[in-house]
């Protein structure tokens, strides 16, 4: 089949990363890119439509792209993807915290009605070992999953805040606009990294569901603490705690911990873990144990089970998917090439809207448990 008509809205750090990605693989053909600030060399490269932020209109009529990818700040992607779906095209969207609760119901009845698909583009989903262990799970080598935990665990610091201590002028585009979340609210703006695969692995949209949420915020001493050694100001206020534990309960039992992580001196890490019946994985340290099976109480490294319980698309696109994407150990070229078979008619991707409509819940729900001090119960 021809390759996807593809376009592209926001060129910040994630925009321009998958720009480069995009244009390595075949099944994607980019036919025009949007963002009110262009450099001259994507300008040569590809149709560019820089005339106002809402010049991606004009790029949706005028090229008709089948895909549009939407990797611009968080608050323009559901009137962006809107946009973009009503005018017949499919989109795949970058992900991020949810900014209200019912933020995507305009979307998804708008995809219903033209039956155009969303994309949820979260890649932690598609990391070979994740895919392997879902796999294993299925096979039942855990049993019955009775807890799992996952974060955003990512020193973000040197993005937020500048060598002179001032917010909102980081190393990276994105944290112009990325900080202000940290000066006005107080939850988990982030859930997706951790949630999105351990939802996967313990059924979460599947079959079960999430009936009770509560958050807690620590202090923010760490931000503040780096802001005042640059020689910054507290000031504006720093209203977001330096961790965010969300604890959730799902109608079948199962327990979830979910934390934000994002201003303090630490490796990065998606800090996943899955506790079942038969047996519990270590994701960040890349250890399991499975009982009679493994050496009574004695870790294995995962290895040889992430090996047997491969995913078929690591199997097909492994070698190539870290070769070509070696930043994000593969897990990126995964996604996108599943999600041009899905498109294509020749696979099936993961998730969908409605998935990334409950990860992302987890933003308000979470600033509504932390300011009001209670735990919250969901229909």
């Amino acid at each position: 089949m021809a390759a996807i008509r593809t376009s592209i809205i926001g060129l910040g750090y994630r925009g321009k990363r998958l720009l480069t990605l995009l244009s390595s693989i075949d099944d994607f053909n980019i036919v025009s890119v949007s963002d009110p600030c262009i450099d001259e060399e994507t300008r040569r490269k590809y149709p560019s439509f820089s005339n106002g932020k809402d010049d991606y209109k004009n790029m949706i009529l005028q090229c008709a792209p089948e895909l549009v990818i939407i990797a611009s700040p968080w608050e323009h992607h559901v009137e962006q993807a809107l946009f973009a779906v009503l005018n017949g095209c499919h989109v795949a969207l970058e992900i991020k915290g949810g900014l209200y609760i019912d933020e995507y119901k305009s979307l998804l009845s708008a995809a219903l009605e033209k039956k155009r698909t969303v994309y949820p583009l979260e890649n932690t989903i598609f990391m070979r070992e994740h895919m392997s262990m879902l796999n294993l799970i299925n096979a039942g080598l855990l049993g019955k999953i009775v807890a799992v935990k996952g974060g955003y665990r990512h020193d973000l610091r040197k993005i937020l805040i500048s060598e002179k201590g001032e917010i909102g002028k980081g190393s990276n585009a994105e944290g112009v606009w990325r900080s202000k979340f940290y000066q006005k609210e107080n939850g988990d703006i982030y859930p997706t990294h951790g949630l999105a695969p351990i939802c996967l692995f313990s059924g979460i949209g599947r079959t079960d569901r999430i009936v009770e949420l509560a958050s807690f915020a620590s202090s923010s001493h760490g931000i503040a603490e780096y802001i005042s050694c640059h020689g910054g100001s507290e000031h504006p206020a720093i209203t977001m705690g330096d961790i965010i534990i969300t604890q959730m309960l799902t109608e079948k039992g199962t327990l979830v911990t979910l934390t934000h992580d994002t201003t303090l001196p630490r490796p990065r890490s998606l800090d996943i873990e899955v506790q079942g019946s038969k047996g519990i994985w270590r994701g960040e340290f890349r250890k399991i144990y499975i009982e009679n099976v493994s050496p009574y109480e004695t870790w294995e490294d995962d290895g040889r089970y992430i090996d047997e319980f491969e995913h078929v698309s690591w199997k097909k696109w492994g070698k190539e998917a870290i070769k070509i994407d070696e930043h994000h150990r593969g897990m990126d070229y995964i996604m996108l090439k599943m999600l041009a078979e899905d498109m294509k008619g020749t696979g099936v991707y993961p998730v969908n809207l409605n998935d990334l409509a409950s990860w992302t819940s987890v933003t308000p729900l979470s600033k509504s448990s932390i300011k009001e001090k209670r735990i919250i119960k969901l229909g």
